[in-house]
């Protein structure tokens, strides 16, 4: 699990922090022999926590555990707290969560632990993860930079621009109104009501598949030898698509001089692309 510096920090409950709900819900400890629990096995607690400055971008770091932001009908960020600790150093870690200039932060303390978190968030509000093998979801934020380190992907309904890295992961986007760049490592991604003028999509390997609801500007999708599908409306598109040697399908109007462009590389994968 990773080490956090963390010098400095604001402690739970420190100014600027007003706990609306505190729980502090004990995981039960797994059974070894004649009842008795083991030593050598994590406990685990869940905390709820308002924060109560403005908050216009949450951050979030992970290592291998869950990351879920939602934005919901709130005007406040409400984080919930899945902590697995050993309880041979007593009590739980605290885990810091200092806002400055609008970006709220949240990170794993230094401890032998590992932290969950499950955040809502007010609409408007811009979301960066990195979980490092965890798995993200993210809905309705405002714009996301999201990088799971081999964990999977789930963005919906954002609006602004969406920045994903999963390193092997699946990507699946529902939902976007924003640019579009996603490097999977290997990882398919999946993409439906895309409504966005540019897009950017290296699989290296995995398969593309996505649908566009405009007709986007610019267009760019590398999948190093996994298939590739687009759907795009309207039409005609300049087209550069290189598949060698793969099948190739394509049934939209093209004309080198049109001024929006679709770019398809597939190394050896079956490339379409079909009409909205």
């Amino acid at each position: 699990m990773r080490t956090v510096a963390t010098g400095g920090r604001l402690l739970w409950g420190l100014a600027g922090l007003a706990t609306a709900a505190s729980l502090a819900i004990p995981g039960g400890r797994l059974i070894t022999s004649a009842g008795e629990p083991s030593r050598n096995l994590p406990d685990t607690v869940t905390r709820v926590v308002t924060v109560r400055q403005p908050v216009t971008t949450v951050s979030v770091q992970s290592a291998d555990a869950p990351v879920v932001v939602t934005a919901g009908p709130v005007h406040r960020v409400r984080v919930i707290e899945t902590i697995s600790y050993y309880p041979q150093g007593g009590r739980p870690p605290a885990v810091p969560q200092p806002v400055s200039r609008g970006i709220l932060t949240l990170a794993e303390p230094q401890c032998v632990c590992s932290v969950g978190f499950t955040v809502t968030v007010p609409p408007g509000t811009g979301v960066a993860a990195d979980t490092e093998g965890g798995p993200v979801t993210v809905s309705g934020a405002a714009g996301a930079n999201l990088d799971s380190g081999g964990g999977p992907v789930r963005a919906a309904g954002i609006t602004g621009h969406l920045i994903v890295s999963s390193q092997g992961g699946n990507v699946m986007v529902r939902g976007l109104t924003g640019p579009l760049d996603a490097d999977t490592g290997g990882g398919k991604l999946l993409a439906s009501g895309i409504d966005t003028a540019t897009a950017t999509v290296i699989t290296s390997g995995g398969a593309a598949r996505i649908r566009f609801t405009v007709a986007p500007d610019a267009v760019f999708v590398s999948t190093g030898g996994g298939p590739a599908a687009l759907t795009v409306p309207g039409g005609p598109y300049a087209l550069t698509a290189s598949t060698y040697g793969g099948s190739e399908a394509v049934r939209i109007a093209t004309d080198p001089a049109a001024g929006r462009s679709i770019t398809v590389t597939t190394g050896g994968g079956h490339l379409q692309i079909a009409p909205a």
